[in-house]
């Protein structure tokens, strides 16, 4: 009898304890739009991560761009938002606490339409061209190489980030767009490469204004 009574208030305690884990966590809702034209982006991926939980969680947002990310234990959270045809989005700090709903609303920037790879017509001496194998390519003269900005050093950022910019003719550097994102660094990087200066590209021997896409790889050290 006593073995039976012992293993129902196990039970008991199991159930509890699995009631309180579930009670202790929260969860993060919102809707992911196009920052333009303001409509539903479906199948976003939202991902977020933090530092109560270990690895990251994920969904995917419905028709009506909804999502919610469930089970998160309380804390701070940062989410990264990803969908064909628009810049990674990377959010500011979200604080989550136990039982309640987080809600946020996510904008997305899509990106600009690719500028075409051959000079069917020729462009105006004002105009920059896209950089291709015909030209002879820029030479950095002076400027910063980007780096690590604290909040991405913290959360261990890693990968390759790709940005556009304009070269002009005087070597400066400006204009500057995002094509793949890094979470905290974007900024940091723009600012570093508009702080340069180049020797320009040529044109059959003619410096002209060109858009070149930097290719930049983080490596925590």
């Amino acid at each position: 009898m006593r073995c039976c009574i012992g293993a129902r208030v196990l039970a008991f305690a199991l159930l509890s304890a699995g009631g309180a884990l579930a009670l202790a966590t929260g969860r993060i809702s919102g809707v992911v739009t196009d920052a333009r034209t303001q409509a539903p982006v479906a199948k976003a991926l939202v991902t977020a991560r933090g530092g109560a939980l270990p690895g990251q969680r994920s969904a995917v947002a419905d028709q009506r761009g909804v999502f919610e990310i469930a089970r998160l234990p309380a804390g701070t959270y940062v989410l990264t938002v990803e969908r064909e045809g628009f810049q990674k989005l990377a959010s500011q700090e979200l604080v989550v606490e136990a039982p309640r709903a987080t809600k946020v609303r996510l904008q997305l920037v899509p990106l600009p339409p690719p500028e075409p790879m051959t000079e069917v017509n020729p462009p105006s001496g004002d105009q920059p061209i896209v950089f291709n194998d015909a030209l002879t390519p820029p030479v950095l003269i002076s400027g910063p190489s980007p780096e690590y900005t604290p909040m991405a050093l913290e959360r261990r950022v890693e990968g390759t980030m790709a940005i556009r910019c304009v070269i002009t003719v005087d070597g400066t550097v400006h204009g500057c767009r995002v094509i793949k994102s890094l979470p905290f660094m974007d900024r940091a990087a723009i600012t570093a490469l508009e702080r340069r200066k180049y020797k320009p590209a040529l044109r059959a021997g003619q410096p002209v204004d060109v858009y070149y896409t930097f290719t930049i790889t983080f490596t925590l050290p």
